[in-house]
């Protein structure tokens, strides 16, 4: 494995978004991971059994915190009450990394259980960086973000996603968690190319990989994280390893959860992939 590092944890390395549902597998069997991420808004409350198996786990591997309730992308300013609440889960669990998603999860300061999308367009990028900056200071860890899945574009979109990564990226240094899955539905959806999207990134931003499951209801993909990564997810996941080198893969599997060992399975061909670029990443 290689000896890069990204956030402390080995570049060149994959692992799973471990659930409630196989902790204490996970903790018994005790597979040899290099780190886990952890759903931080199960975990809010800081208390109960499943908090505590989670923090016997974050004391076995390094984790990495994924969220949902950020909504960088509202009109208005992130929830300072849950930014702090993620920054103290974040402290107790000692992790390496705090990441959401580019998108809207809030309207009106009530949450939308939903990641909807944002408008594309510069005069956004302002309000964009004022809300990551203000997420930055309250954590004590480097924020990601993460591009969702998309089933519309708005007519106003003036740049690409990757162009408004890399200008959010330039002017905060907020990281990119890659999700491989998310563009290669959000391609099909929008009827776009999916490799010319690829390369619109901005390389040096990318920090971490999610790799899921999408299902075909068409003429949609719909990105449920509830079945097998598929074969042409894999291939674009070997394009994105082409181009931003080995970084920490993440598989995420929500509904219909497999046995942890299919899990572990996943993650192992994930690992294969990255080894030939483990000395270059």
């Amino acid at each position: 494995m290689s000896g890069q590092k990204v956030g402390g944890i080995p570049a060149a390395s994959a692992s799973i978004s471990v659930r409630e549902a196989h902790l204490l597998e996970l903790l018994a069997s005790e597979p040899s991971l290099p780190f886990v991420e952890v759903l931080a808004d199960n975990f809010l409350a800081m208390r109960g059994r499943h908090y505590q198996l989670i923090r016997q786990v974050a004391e076995r591997y390094p984790v990495v915190l994924h969220c949902v309730g950020m909504s960088v992308g509202s009109t208005h300013a992130p929830a300072s009450g849950y930014v702090q609440r993620i920054a103290a889960l974040a402290r107790d669990l000692n992790a390496c990394a705090v990441s959401d998603h580019l998108s809207v999860s809030a309207v009106a300061d009530e949450f939308v259980h939903d990641l909807l999308p944002i408008q594309y367009r510069e005069a956004c990028i302002p309000r964009l960086v004022n809300h990551i900056r203000q997420v930055q200071e309250h954590l004590p860890v480097p924020l990601l973000l993460e591009n969702i899945s998309r089933y519309l574009a708005y007519r106003s979109d003036e740049i690409s996603e990757g162009q408004l990564f890399a200008e959010l990226h330039r002017q905060t240094g907020v990281g990119l968690l890659f999700d491989v899955n998310n563009l290669y539905v959000t391609a099909h959806n929008l009827q776009c190319d999916v490799r010319q999207m690829l390369n619109e990134y901005p390389i040096g931003a990318v920090q971490q990989y999610h790799l899921a499951g999408y299902q075909e209801r068409p003429p949609l993909l719909v990105d449920t994280h509830g079945c097998p990564v598929s074969p042409p997810v894999w291939e674009l996941y070997a394009l994105a390893l082409a181009r931003f080198g080995a970084k920490p893969t993440i598989i995420e599997w929500d509904n219909d959860l497999p046995p942890l060992a299919e899990l572990l399975s996943t993650v192992a061909r994930a690992q294969r992939l990255m080894m030939p670029l483990a000395g270059v990443a």
